[in-house]
């Protein structure tokens, strides 16, 4: 579990993950979201999303890929869940938008969206951040070798090998 006490509700953290071995830097901004980011960042910081698989691609409207579940299901999670934020949920977002996913009890875990292309998001996700321009190029890379076969997952194996803060 994350800590819940004092939790920060300004500025913004540099992550950085590695996606099949391309850095993919991440602004995770507190002020849109504090418990929400205040999870992430925790989980990060345990090594949580380390050595994990991002188990759907969106090429449609919705562009994103999604990961933060270490089952690789999409059923996975930190085994805690917490509520949606009153913050920016769904509606139009750009390319290089963060989200966190929820689930279908509007509840968030640990699953997230790194949205590639201008995309209409549902409701179900939680904007808490941005993702730089290089990676949404190695991101788009990704999605444009299409879906697999289950008509869920990227066709090219996708991973997260590390996550370092700052």
């Amino acid at each position: 579990m994350p800590h819940s006490d004092e939790i920060e509700k300004t500025g913004s953290t540099p992550v950085t993950l590695t996606i099949n071995d391309t850095p993919v830097v991440l602004t995770v901004d507190r002020a849109t979201a504090p418990c929400a980011v205040n999870s992430f960042l925790s989980l990060a910081e345990q090594g949580f999303y380390n050595d994990t698989s991002c188990h759907k691609l969106s090429t449609g409207d919705t562009k994103y890929l999604q990961c933060g579940d270490p089952s690789g299901t999409g059923n996975g999670g930190p085994g805690y869940s917490y509520p949606v934020e009153k913050a920016k949920t769904g509606g139009s977002v750009a390319a290089g938008t963060l989200a966190l996913v929820a689930d279908s009890q509007h509840r968030l875990g640990s699953q997230f969206a790194l949205v590639y292309g201008d995309s209409t998001l549902p409701d179900s996700f939680l904007v808490i951040g941005s993702i730089d321009a290089e990676g949404v190029d190695a991101i788009s890379d990704i999605a444009g070798e299409g879906v697999s076969d289950d008509g869920r997952s990227p066709k090219v194996d996708t991973r997260i090998g590390a996550v370092v803060m700052g």
